[in-house]
């Protein structure tokens, strides 16, 4: 069976925080499959847009009617779980501890 759910009827025009995408996550049925309408979300942060794409990974899910920039957020979190991290030179000191006790000596 394919639902439609039309996300900003149940959750408004923003997705701000992981954990209100993880509460809808929460309510799927895992061998169901659904349509995440996305018309009028405006804005994802980056953490709800790397929720929402274990969700996608995970279930059956097809998303439709993003905005360029939910879609470009979302496509920037798929496209960073397939790089390595860089991290650029810097004059930070990294510190090696076996616990937390040597770290508190190390500082």
């Amino acid at each position: 069976m394919k639902h439609l759910i039309k996300i900003s009827d149940q959750f408004g025009t923003e997705f701000r925080t992981r954990s209100l995408v993880e509460r809808l996550g929460q309510t799927l049925v895992p061998q169901d499959e659904y349509m995440f309408d996305m018309a009028g979300i405006e804005m994802i942060s980056r953490s709800a847009a790397d929720e929402l794409y274990n969700i996608v990974s995970t279930n059956h899910v097809e998303l439709i009617h993003m905005s360029p920039f939910v879609l470009q957020m979302y496509d920037a979190v798929k496209l960073g779980r397939f790089q390595p991290r860089k991290h650029e030179n810097s004059d930070v000191q990294f510190v090696h501890c076996s616990d937390i006790n040597q770290l508190a000596t190390c500082l």
